[in-house]
This record gives structure tokens, sequence and C-alpha cells, in this order.
């Protein structure tokens, strides 16, 4: 039994725990209009066909799924005829969504219109609770982090933005390198997410465990995902988040090449980063010995095999770690999201 939501129930958003133990399957975009009701929560309505389109989640419900969808509709205002519980059916998928009724008409309309069609970039607490929504988030996907995905669920979520670069993170989970298992980068996935959400960039992170680490082998699903990414929405930048734990690295290692060969001729979006760096007291690493430019990494990829310029951010856990250091994490989402921000040359 599958479920799709769009608001508060997301991942990492206020009422997700009522969804705790369920699998997240993939994100899709559902023929729809979304709209802010005033009340701190989002209201949808789907049609086959329309023009615009609701993002969110398909979740798979299954111990108790029953008992828990009783549940879902006290707390969606199903009994007081709020919502209606409905089965859509989307390409592969036929799924309940909970869609807006009679009794909410006063609560959307043309001037409420989310016209992103996502209640994350519009309301989401990690646009003003970076830190606490990182934390909620983590509590979520901990739970796949070492798993592989089932056969035919997606390793990957990608989330289209409007703004022509694309965030990766394709260590936000561990991930198997010559036999062995490494250790995600901690917080890299949220962090991703975040930044969507206040820029409108894409995003790319992982949600299951990787098979084949997608920053050493080419031939791994991320880097087939990534290649469609950049292929049907014209990426100009590609910014693949990783992590460091070294106490004596400095705060961010950009990973451009040796020679800064992986910006094809944009140096300067290197020297923007260092001048935001130095704006934010933060400290900023060489590119001379940054291994990007040896093995077979996302951003080696992205220039030489797709043309599209790109830097790999070596962030140290210092400023990732939002429960012990909330405001270092804080720090780098405004660091992330006002350096996207100034590229205005894309």
């Amino acid at each position: 039994m599958k479920l799709f939501v769009y608001g508060t129930l997301q991942e990492g958003e206020p009422l997700n725990t009522y969804l705790r133990g369920s699998k997240l399957l993939t994100t899709l975009e559902v023929p729809g209009a979304l709209y802010d009701t005033g009340m701190g929560y989002p209201a949808a309505t789907f049609e086959p066909g329309a023009s615009s389109t609701v993002t969110g989640e398909l979740f798979y419900l299954h111990d108790g799924a029953q008992d828990r969808l009783k549940t879902l509709d006290k707390i969606e205002g199903a009994a007081h005829a709020l919502f209606r519980r409905k089965i859509i059916t989307h390409g592969d998928h036929s799924f309940f969504a909970y869609e807006a009724s009679k009794a909410l008409a006063p609560h959307h309309g043309e001037r409420r219109v989310i016209s992103t069609g996502s209640w994350r970039r519009h309301a989401s607490t990690a646009k003003t609770e970076p830190a606490r929504f990182a934390l909620e988030f983590a509590a979520s996907e901990s739970l796949r982090y070492k798993e592989l995905p089932p056969q035919g669920w997606d390793a990957q979520v990608y989330l289209r933005g409007d703004v022509p670069v694309l965030l990766t993170a394709p260590h936000a989970t561990r991930h198997r390198r010559m036999e062995k298992v490494k250790y995600q980068d901690r917080f890299t996935g949220p962090l991703a997410l975040i930044v969507h959400c206040l820029t409108g960039c894409h995003t790319l992170y992982t949600h299951w465990a990787s098979e084949r680490d997608p920053n050493y082998y080419d031939d791994a699903p991320f880097k087939r995902r990534l290649a469609e990414v950049v292929g049907a929405h014209e990426i100009k930048l590609v910014i693949d988040l990783h992590g460091t734990v070294n106490k004596s690295e400095p705060d961010i290692y950009p990973g451009v090449g040796v020679e800064s060969e992986f910006l094809l001729g944009r140096e300067q979006w290197l020297e923007i980063l260092n001048s935001s760096l130095k704006e934010a007291n933060l400290t900023s690493g060489g590119t001379n010995v940054f291994k990007a430019s040896v093995q077979d990494t996302v951003t080696k990829y992205s220039a030489r095999s797709l043309g599209v310029p790109a830097m790999q951010l070596e962030i140290h856990e210092r400023l990732r770690h939002p429960e012990s250091r909330p405001e270092g994490f804080d720090t780098l989402v405004r660091l992330l999201a006002s350096y996207i921000e100034s590229l205005d040359d894309l």
C-alpha cells in the first residue's frame, strides 16, 4: 500500500513522525495544483493532464498499513471533511493521496497557488530552522543508510529546481568501494535538500546504500541519473558535497582539479567561492592536493563526460554537525545558499 505526501508529512517536516517505519519509495511530480491554506500546511487538488504538478514523496506502508491510514485520516482532517483520501494512478504507481475537499475551498485559490508545486521550497521548516530540520530528516533517513534499495526502488532522490545548478550528495549513504563498505558523509543529504529549499537549485542525493561508490566508479546508477538530469535541465554547474574529519584540515576543500580544469574556463566561480568563505570567516584548502583529479569522481565525470563545469566541496565535520554545533551548520547553509545566489553569470 502506497501513500503520496506533499506537505508536513514529508521527511524532515513536523508530521513525518507519523510515517516512521514506512519506506520512502521515490519522489514524484503528480499533475495537479498546490495551495497554501494559510494555516501552516498546504492543500492539493489532483487532475490528470494538468499543466502544473505537485511535488512530494511516495511512501510504502507495510506492517499495520490500515491502522496507520486510520491515524493519518484523523491527522489530515478527513474525518471532518477537510481532506479526502483518494486513489491516484500516475505512471507505474497507484497510491493514496489526501486531496482538498470543499470545506477547504475558501483557503485556496489563485492568490494562494504555490507556483513551484513544492511545499519544501515554499514553506519548509528547512528554510527557517535548518539545523533542526537536518536532525529530523536524518532520523528518518538513517534507517536506510546501510540498506541497499529493494529491487525496482530508486536509490537516489532527485528534486527539480529552476536555477541551473545541481547540488549532489553521492555519499549521503554508505557505499561499497573495492569490496569494502565506506561510511556515509554525515548530513550531506539534508544539506543538499535544505539548500534546494532556499535557492531553487536542483538536487540529487542517495537515500539508500550504493552497491558501487558513485564517486569512484563511472558505471554507477547515481552517475546515470546525474547524466539524465544534466541533459534534461541544461545544468550549468555541478557542486558535489562530501565530508572530511581530520581536525587539522581547513573548513572546506574546493576540488576543481589541480589547475581548475574541471571548471572548464569558469575559474571566476572558484574566486567567488573563496571570497564567500573569507567573508564567512571560514578557511579554504588548496586545489593542488585534492583527489578529485585522481579517481573517477562525480566532478571529473561531470566535466569530462558531460561537459558541465563542476566542483567537489570537502566540508569539515565541524560544519556538518547540527546537533552539537548548530551555529556552524547554519553558517554552512547560508554560505552555500548565498554562493549559489551570487553566480549571476550562469
